[in-house]
């Protein structure tokens, strides 16, 4: 078994129910990797039962979010020819902004206000200082 954690973008999302009642959702998910070309997004089918079916299912098309899970190599045969059909069965489900919509912090940082009781002690320390240093040593 092939576990993986990955943030990915939920394509397509549809639903329906086992025996049991439980809720199943599936659909076209989203991931993104780098290679040598830079970030390359692909596409991977996805399922998920329960709990996280129910979040996947509330949230809807359109999400993104941190996945974890495995890998569900389906084979396919074809006569001659096995295709190996790879599904992320997700297992924990948690939706997340992307980061090209965050809201950025401004560079400048915020300075808070110095109270009045803090800025009196102030003065009297430096009042204080300066009249220590004009008078002369006691040596």
């Amino acid at each position: 078994m092939i576990h993986n954690t990955a943030t990915i973008n939920l394509k397509s999302v549809n639903t329906t129910h086992d025996k049991e009642g439980s809720l199943i959702a599936f659909g076209i998910a989203e991931f993104y990797y780098r290679s040598k070309e830079g970030v390359v997004a692909d596409e991977m089918p996805f399922r998920s039962k329960g709990a996280p079916a129910v979040i996947i299912n509330e949230q809807g098309e359109g999400v993104h979010g941190t996945a974890e899970g495995y890998l569900d190599l389906l084979v396919d045969n074809r006569g001659d020819y096995k295709e190996k059909i790879a599904t992320f069965v997700i297992r924990n489900f948690m939706s997340a902004q992307p980061i090209n919509e965050l809201t950025h912090v401004s560079k400048t940082p915020h300075s808070p206000k110095t109270p009045d009781f803090a800025k009196e002690i102030l003065e009297d320390n430096v009042t204080s200082t300066d009249e220590d240093l004009d008078q002369e040593p006691p040596f």
